[in-house]
């Protein structure tokens, strides 16, 4: 099972991103995809902010998107991985935002017989994610 960063996920819409090929294949080939229901709101913003005024490519991805995320099981957020974000960005230095989809993923983790592996483009969340036990697959 696959648990999605933003940064990560990112990475599979927009070509000119650094290992584009290699997250768009894990999107694509891979079946069971989690994530915090924080991601659409996230990945909304960075894809409106990569478009600019190309307003027709943002609409196609941001629909893309969509598509794609009827696919996703969406990982409600609760008080218990906001306390446990907390301690991770106290521990790690980490944003706000990076810390609560680890936090997301390592619930999820405890919370299930299977094995999780966090997926992420940012090099500081892929390092703490890996110190708190998560399996990391990091795109350069």
């Amino acid at each position: 099972m696959i648990f999605w960063d933003t940064s990560a996920l990112v990475r599979a819409y927009v070509e000119r991103e650094p290992d584009h090929e290699r997250a768009h294949n894990f999107l694509t080939r891979t079946r069971t995809h989690l994530a915090s229901v924080l991601l659409l709101p996230e990945v909304a913003g960075a894809v409106t902010r990569r478009a600019g005024s190309d307003r027709r490519m943002r609409e196609a991805l941001l629909e893309r998107i969509r598509t794609d995320l009827r696919n996703f099981n969406l990982v409600p957020v609760d008080i218990g991985q906001i306390d446990l974000a907390v301690r991770l960005v106290r521990h790690h230095a980490l944003k706000g935002i990076d810390a609560v989809h680890i936090a997301s993923a390592m619930v999820l983790a405890r919370e299930s017989a299977r094995k999780i592996r966090f997926v992420t483009g940012d090099g500081p969340q892929a390092k703490a994610a890996r110190a708190e036990g998560l399996r990391v697959i990091e795109f350069a």
